[in-house]
């Protein structure tokens, strides 16, 4: 091509070539004069800024000393949904809106006793301690009449680990607590023990990471704002050890069991209402399963099998999807129920993938109501 062009020409291939560039395509622009001023333009540009890569985040063993498969469990995960409904990190419905943490809920009496150890995520320098709270469930009316209030302090710990990294845990025993501020310790070191101190109504460890005041969440590495659906795409900070504990688990139980009325949460947790052997002229009695992770849909099934052969059918939909939920059934007779054992089996079905519903818990138990006691009178 001459370099000769006409002036129409320059003026064209201008136009062409700020538009190119702009685009960030300016390798595909081959005309010669357009690639003369694309030259002039970038040598005046200022550099390019580009933001400084987040330092990698510290390897997370877990960070309780207990067994996921029978003393705790995951009860809430991040909130990834960003309006005001609640979606974990995998869609489902563990979790409560704006969470932005991991809630291990110890679900053993053993917690009141000899304790889980809170342990070190990694290794790092304490940075600040709280200790001193009461351990004490807020009942339902208080939680409540908390919606929407900051939460109240709880004894706790975190942990600088460098390049602004820092893990927080809370809801420590009181008086548990046996690290100081400046500290070092290592991954795994004891911190304390679970409590239930602060704004809570069960006995667990709040857990979260953060980098530099941003609360991440370890399972994928993301903030929570960037919806279920790309959680997927993020990576775990969990160390293997900690992976091949935490397999999600959608659903389960906290505790079954019989009584003479049907029993509320407070009751549950501080008084012993269960009754596995009931008088002999019973004419009811109830069973009762306390469930978590139980969604809209859900069929849960009884059967109940009496000592006189007949047997007790009963079929529900479950109408609202709840993370933690009590059910309760209800079996009676006009006149006093036959003496003898009862088994009792529940079940909870759930559809997947529009397939047959399949049956994610099932509960077998039994009772008792006593013979009446024969009235002998000796001959005179």
């Amino acid at each position: 091509m001459s370099w000769r062009i006409s002036a129409k020409l320059r003026r064209a291939n201008f136009y062409l070539c700020n538009r190119v560039v702009t685009t960030g395509i300016f390798h595909t622009c081959t005309i010669y004069s357009c690639a003369l001023f694309a030259g002039i333009a970038l040598l005046f540009s200022p550099p390019a800024l580009t933001a400084p890569q987040k330092p990698p985040a510290p390897l997370l063993a877990f960070p309780v000393a207990c067994d996921t498969d029978s003393d705790c469990f995951i009860q809430h995960y991040f909130d990834y949904d960003p309006g005001p409904e609640a979606l974990d990190h995998t869609c489902g419905i563990l979790t409560y809106n704006g969470h932005q943490g991991i809630d291990i809920r110890v679900s053993s009496p053993q917690w009141k006793e000899s304790g889980f150890p809170v342990l070190a995520a990694a290794k790092g320098k304490i940075e600040i301690i709280k200790d001193g709270i009461p351990d004490r469930a807020l009942n339902q009316q208080e939680i409540k009449s908390s919606l929407g209030l900051a939460p109240k302090p709880s004894n706790s710990v975190v942990i600088n680990h460098g390049d602004g990294w820092r893990t927080h845990y809370g809801h420590l025993r009181q008086g548990s607590v046996i690290v100081k501020p400046g500290q070092e310790v290592s991954q795994g070191s004891l911190l304390g023990l679970v409590g239930l101190s602060g704004s809570t109504s069960f006995p667990h460890l709040h857990f979260h990471l953060s980098y530099r005041g941003q609360n991440i969440d370890p399972f994928t590495g993301m903030t929570g704002r960037e919806g279920c659906d790309q959680a997927a795409t993020g990576r775990s900070f969990w160390s293997a050890e900690a992976n091949a504990k935490l397999g999600y688990k959608d659903a389960g139980v906290f505790r079954t069991g019989f009584s003479d009325h049907f029993p509320d949460y407070e009751e549950l947790d501080t008084l012993k209402v269960e009754i596995n052997l009931f008088p002999a002229d019973s004419k009811e009695f109830y069973f009762w399963v306390s469930l978590w992770g139980i969604r809209q849909g859900d069929m849960e099934e009884l059967k109940i099998l009496l000592p006189d052969g007949d047997v007790y059918r009963r079929s529900d939909e479950i109408e609202k999807s709840s993370v933690q939920g009590l059910r309760g059934f209800y079996y009676s007779r006009s006149l006093p129920l036959p003496a003898g054992t009862y088994q009792v089996n529940y079940k909870l079905r759930r559809k997947k993938n529009q397939r047959e519903p399949e049956t994610i818990i099932n509960i077998d138990r039994s009772m008792e109501i006593s013979s009446p006691t024969e009235i002998f009178s000796s001959p005179n």
